[in-house]
């Protein structure tokens, strides 16, 4: 494969890795109608009026996806057969931030919007990994990348539902192991026991991989993001941790699909770094 590819998708998904985070500010901020219900103009204008932190912020949003626009683009030039998934994701990427912003951000719809995000974060970090076709994952990831994924995306439920503030106190949901809060509560805690599987099944990675060293770094990252979550918690939910938990989140996400595809270019030492015993059949 090209480095010119290999380079420009990790840059690309550099600025997708950004364009999430960005879009959890716009999100927390409070910014989503920054613009107005304009699309792809803000406030009908192609660079409007900064005189406002809303507008500043959701037109840094639409910037940065303009930017990773013409980065898939430029892949797609280079090398239409991989590329084309990422394309594929990024153009209804683009049509599901229009009609989130014309519909007035429906919570559904912004959900939707940062899972499509997501995939294609991963499907740019399996394109810089020099996968051609279907990747190939190292035996055994399959469920951890569901895990996280899932995580993610009941961590969007919990946002943008309303559900941050229905679970107080931490490690239990109000001290209960069982909710009775109600609905939120549950989508809260569902998101909780997910984040505490998937730190479980890091666990597991590190004890019998050869390579503890680096499943090791994510379990510490994952810890981490933990951390976050409960001092957010104690300290009533501040924008700041709000933010560094989304930013840390999308960056579990993002390493876990590293350490889960197998390079094309190298599979031995791919194929190394994976758990000893018996593992899931490998993905192709």
């Amino acid at each position: 494969m090209p480095k010119r590819f290999v380079t420009l998708a990790w840059v690309a998904a550099a600025c997708a890795y950004l364009l999430i985070v960005l879009g959890a500010v716009v999100r927390i901020t409070g910014s989503g109608m920054g613009c107005g219900d304009h699309w792809p103009l803000c406030n009908g204008r192609l660079f409007p009026s900064l005189n406002d932190i809303p507008t500043v912020i959701e037109w840094s949003h639409r910037l940065v996806a303009a930017v990773v626009s013409i980065l898939v683009i430029a892949l797609v030039v280079l090398d239409w057969r991989r590329a084309w998934p990422v394309l594929a994701l990024l153009i209804v990427q683009v049509l599901l931030g229009a009609v989130t912003v014309k519909t007035g951000l429906t919570p559904i719809l912004v959900i939707l919007h940062l899972a499509t995000a997501m995939l294609l974060l991963a499907a740019l970090i399996v394109s810089a990994r020099g996968v051609p076709g279907p990747p190939g994952l190292r035996p055994g990831s399959v469920v951890l990348l569901a895990l996280t994924f899932i995580t993610v995306v009941f961590g969007a439920l919990t946002a943008n539902l309303g559900a941050i503030a229905s679970c107080g106190g931490f490690p239990l949901c109000n001290g209960q192991l069982i909710p009775t809060a109600g609905p939120l509560a549950w989508v809260h805690w569902t998101h909780r026991l997910l984040a505490y599987t998937v730190a479980g099944s890091l666990v597991w990675w590190v004890v019998r991989s050869i390579d503890r060293r680096a499943w090791g770094g994510l379990l510490a990252i994952v810890v981490l993001q933990i951390a976050i979550a409960a001092t957010m918690i104690q300290l009533g939910f501040p924008g700041a941790l709000q933010a560094a938990h989304a930013a840390v989140g999308a960056g579990v996400w993002a390493m876990v699909v590293i350490a889960a595809v197998r390079p094309a270019t190298n599979p031995a030492a791919a194929a190394a770094a994976s758990p000893r015993g018996p593992t899931l059949p490998d993905v192709r």
